[in-house]
């Protein structure tokens, strides 16, 4: 399971618990990753969510950098364990929730790291190293190749009835996510510009990308 997140953002913050409680319950072990995410369509999504203009270039260089700098320092914590990394993101997220200006500040990742239990100077050598902004444009490639554009999108191989990857959005789908860790096939899924089935399958399988699914309203 990949689910591809703002690491800053609220919106995923709550996703991400969500997702980690139903982990907990599965009756399975499930292997996941939470990955950064950062694009074009990414951070218009999120200027329009907070009401601001494609044009206002001041605020949008801001979020990207903002965005940035969380990733590469979550890249960086999760060098100190899955576990460490997760808590550190879940801390930036969380403060960044209530924060008045919206900035991302050294203060915040140095509170976060402190309460993941992270050694502080690995972090700070780690968070400043060119093999860290390689694994965040890595992380972007492979959502690139999964054709994931948007935040927080959740991509899970090997679902019970799939041949392929599908791809569905976070926010919307606890309760297919829950009858697919409890290991049965979800029954309420809707191909989305799925194209030729026969082809689409052979380039999922070829290609990593996901089919993209919507949650049938209707049921």
């Amino acid at each position: 399971m990949y689910l591809f997140i703002n690491p800053i953002g609220s919106t995923c913050y709550h996703a991400e618990q969500n997702i980690l409680d139903m982990i907990q319950e599965a009756r399975e072990d499930v292997r996941f990753r939470f990955i950064p995410l950062m694009n074009m369509q990414s951070v218009q999504d999120i200027m329009e969510m907070n009401g601001k203009s494609r044009t206002d270039l001041a605020t949008r260089n801001k979020l990207v950098m903002n965005i940035y700098h969380a990733a590469l320092d979550f890249k960086a914590s999760l060098f100190q364990g899955k576990k460490r990394g997760r808590n550190f993101l879940l801390s930036i997220q969380r403060q960044m929730e209530y924060s008045v200006d919206g900035n991302y500040t050294n203060d915040i990742a140095m509170q976060a790291a402190l309460e993941s239990g992270l050694d502080k100077e690995m972090f700070i050598h780690d968070r400043n190293s060119e093999f860290t902004a390689k694994s965040f444009m890595k992380d972007q490639k492979t959502a690139a190749e999964m054709n994931v554009k948007h935040h927080p999108t959740v991509v899970l191989f090997n679902v019970k009835g799939y041949d392929c990857g599908i791809a569905m959005d976070a926010c919307k789908s606890d309760y297919v996510l829950k009858e697919i860790l409890a290991g049965r096939m979800p029954t309420d899924l809707v191909e989305k510009d799925c194209g030729c089935h026969s082809q689409m399958n052979s380039f999922l399988k070829s290609n990593r990308t996901p089919l993209k699914i919507q949650i049938d309203s209707n049921n």
